[in-house]
């Protein structure tokens, strides 16, 4: 091709037609100059889809951030309300003056559900890598990127409060259980899937440890606080989910 221009050219020299000449010259220009841009233009949109392809795998990566979240977050409130159920019981009876076990097993058993620890914990490899990259500011969903940014925001805080606050007396607790009683009456109600309630000791060893009671009202306490943060966490959670699934066609969550 550039052989045939330059000939071309040559040509028109040779023929004296100088006008005819620059004026070829001048087209011979304008179509390179044509051809750049065309060759930027497409360059252009190829990079913008590769952009579009990448932001779209990133938005499913966090999509499958999400739904992990969500197993454990929905473990975490079947907890949490356990121990609020297991604080309306065993608290009144602490706080009596009598003690009296309408229900022995039940006492212990829900007595043993305050020293679980619920684990909540972010997963968010990409939405940190989406931050620290800058790639927000290009972000093509605006209502998807201020929904991820609450449910964010707000899995970061109750991690941290969680993990701060509210397991540490759960584990507290769960030391002094293994203080209190012989491994022998442990066994009897945990850990196994036939329960049965243990002799007087333990539940002597409860109520008289003055360590025991606050311990136990903090746990019901937090349990509530923390239920209802983590089922508007879920909330958010799902709504992330049901919106990915209607405008991306990413899976629902199982």
């Amino acid at each position: 091709m550039i052989k045939l221009f330059r000939n071309i050219r040559e040509n028109l020299l040779n023929e004296g037609k100088t006008s005819k000449y620059f004026k070829y010259a001048i087209g011979e220009i304008l179509l390179v100059v044509i051809g750049i841009l065309i060759a930027l233009q497409i360059n252009n949109w190829n990079e913008a889809r590769k952009d579009e392809n990448r932001m779209h795998t990133n938005i499913n990566s966090i999509s499958e951030d999400i739904k992990s979240d969500a197993f454990q977050i929905e473990k975490a409130v079947a907890i949490l309300k356990k121990q609020m159920d297991a604080g309306r019981n065993i608290i009144p009876v602490m706080e009596s003056k009598n003690k009296v076990l309408a229900d022995s097993l039940k006492f212990i058993l829900d007595f043993n559900s305050f020293t679980t620890t619920p684990i909540i914990s972010e997963t968010n490899n990409t939405w940190d890598f989406l931050n620290s990259s800058g790639n927000l500011s290009e972000f093509p969903d605006s209502r998807l990127l201020k929904m991820l940014q609450d449910y964010y925001r707000d899995l970061k805080a109750i991690t941290v409060d969680f993990t701060n606050s509210a397991n540490p007396v759960r584990l507290e607790l769960r030391k002094l259980k293994y203080e209190l009683f012989t491994n022998t009456e442990h066994r009897k109600f945990f850990p196994t899937s036939t329960p049965k309630a243990p002799n007087k000791e333990v539940y002597n060893a409860i109520f008289e440890d003055k360590r025991i009671l606050p311990l136990c009202r903090f746990i019901a306490s937090t349990s509530t606080y923390f239920e209802a943060k983590a089922k508007s966490l879920e909330n958010k959670n799902k709504n992330i989910l049901d919106y990915l699934d209607k405008n991306y066609g990413y899976s629902e969550h199982q």
